[in-house]
């Protein structure tokens, strides 16, 4: 499996206040994989004390899914099956292009590690063609093009 960033998550900046959650992931995750929550229904009561780390499932963006709102953050660390996992839902990353990317475009994901410029049309991702409507998770502070494995760009996410 490849991973958006060989050298796992770089955090460039977060804005000074880490924006993260912890998850327990469902599946193994890669820092610098797109993570969408899961969960169990009525896990959490009115109180806080009703609240685990274990209450919030983790689980990998796939392809199919990335068209919708179904993208809650970037993973920061290697976690194994069961293991818990930080995620941050906003801050600057240097993250792999898998397409053309902009500066100053909003960027969306093609895949658990890959993004590109937001587009308008439908984008082939592997086995699966997504349609319009991608979901816009933040803005590219460097340009990158596809085609090439090692092209990064820095990007703001903002889930």
């Amino acid at each position: 499996m490849a991973v958006s960033n060989t050298m796992g998550t770089q955090v460039v900046w977060d804005g000074e206040v880490p924006r993260t959650f912890t998850a327990t992931a469902a599946e193994v995750i890669s820092g610098g994989e797109y993570i969408v929550c899961s969960g169990a229904t009525s896990s959490v009561g009115s109180s806080i004390s009703t609240f685990a780390d274990g209450d919030i499932v983790a689980n990998l963006v796939t392809a199919d899914a990335v068209g919708v709102e179904k993208i809650n953050g970037i993973a920061l660390n290697v976690a194994a099956s069961g293991a818990l996992v930080t995620v941050a839902t906003r801050g600057a990353y240097l993250v792999q292009a898998g397409g053309s990317v902009l500066v100053g475009y909003a960027i969306e994901a093609m895949d658990e590690e890959l993004i590109q410029s937001l587009t308008s049309g439908t984008v082939p991702t592997g086995l699966y063609t997504r349609v319009a409507g991608g979901k816009k998770i933040g803005r590219a502070l460097t340009a990158g093009v596809s085609g090439t494995t090692d092209n990064y760009c820095l990007v703001y996410f903002n889930f």
